[in-house]
């Protein structure tokens, strides 16, 4: 893979200073309380260059949901056509949850962030929903009955929720660790069909 020229860079980094200083803000005053204008200053930005970036104030929270979706269906499509069902889903999920594992202060704030407003739980919510509807609609191109892929991308979610939510009460835990034993649990077992 090639690195992104210089004002792709600028581009991510612009992106990235956005974010943290949104979810910064979410997280101490809450979401109703912060201004577009007090994110762009903290950031060092103008307003307008916010709104380049982010359509709406809270789409700030959306933990990169389009990347991951194309993640989720590249890694599915990518797997052995002849995996157990459920050997798919563990290793769509621990993808997923490797992606969070180096990013573990982000995803604290994101998750103070969206207890300070619904609005950014619901936002939160949809982008779980969508990670959802990727994981069944992956596992249904593969062939899998859509009820069961349905309930299956149910469960890989709830899964990954879980141990996200149990990786950031816990200061020593290992993420992947903890999706691998709730995927366990869930009789999502690795070469288990």
């Amino acid at each position: 893979m090639t690195e992104p020229g210089l004002r792709a860079q600028h581009k991510l980094s612009t992106r990235r200073a956005l974010e943290d200083a949104a979810l910064e803000r979410f997280a101490r005053d809450g979401f109703d309380h912060t201004s577009v204008d007090a994110i762009a200053g903290d950031a060092g930005v103008s307003p307008r260059t916010f709104f380049r970036y982010f359509a709406t104030k809270d789409e700030v929270l959306d933990m990169g949901r389009e990347e991951r979706q194309a993640m989720l269906r590249d890694t599915i499509r990518d797997l052995d056509p002849d995996l157990p069902v459920t050997e798919v889903v563990r290793r769509a999920v621990v993808a997923l949850a490797a992606g969070f594992e180096d990013d573990r202060a982000r995803v604290e704030l994101r998750q103070r962030a969206a207890e300070s407003s619904p609005v950014l739980r619901g936002r939160l919510f949809d982008t779980f929903v969508s990670w959802e509807h990727t994981l069944a609609t992956a596992l249904t191109d593969r062939g899998v009955d859509r009820a069961a892929a349905e309930a299956l991308g149910a469960i890989g979610i709830a899964v990954f929720r879980t141990a996200v939510a149990r990786w950031l009460r816990e200061a020593d835990a290992d993420l992947l660790a903890l999706v691998g034993g709730a995927l366990a649990a869930s009789g999502c077992r690795a070469g288990t069909g």
